[in-house]
């Protein structure tokens, strides 16, 4: 037989994480030169277009997205974003974000689409605090 424990704390930071998994996402429009925020990641989740992090802000400590205020958001697999965190973690054994990084992001400006009908793309620096060299995390599927 097996014994199962749990606590409403524990339970408590389930429910924040799953939240988080479907906040709304922080798009390309919302990125302009010299936006900052930084955020612990609290989810990892895979989707038909890439992958994304659901987050917990930390500064600020809520943004506007269509016109509401949010704390918890999702990051999506903006190039920019992609090509920064491979720079920042490429001597990592986890390449990704892994659940607990506490992540500093900033737009360094946007690029101009190269092809007509492409949209702009910003530009990203980031630096990522990890308590240790996390494993690569088990992602969760979802339907984007």
């Amino acid at each position: 037989m097996a014994t199962f424990k749990g606590k409403t704390s524990g339970g408590q930071k389930i429910a924040e994480e799953q939240k988080a998994g479907q906040a709304p996402f922080l798009s390309a429009g919302f990125w302009e030169k010299g936006r900052k925020i930084a955020f612990e990641v609290l989810s990892t989740h895979k989707s038909g277009n890439g992958p994304y992090v659901g987050v917990r802000l930390v500064n600020p400590d809520k943004v506007r997205i269509d016109g509401e205020s949010h704390s918890l958001v999702r990051i999506g697999n903006l190039a920019g974003i992609t090509l920064a965190r491979m720079e920042a973690l490429a001597g990592a054994r986890n390449k990704y974000f892994a659940v607990g990084d506490k992540v500093f992001l900033r737009c360094t400006g946007i690029t101009p689409p190269e092809e007509e009908g492409h949209s702009p793309s910003p530009n990203f620096e980031l630096e990522i605090d990890r308590e240790e060299d996390a494993p690569p995390a088990k992602e969760t599927a979802a339907a984007a």
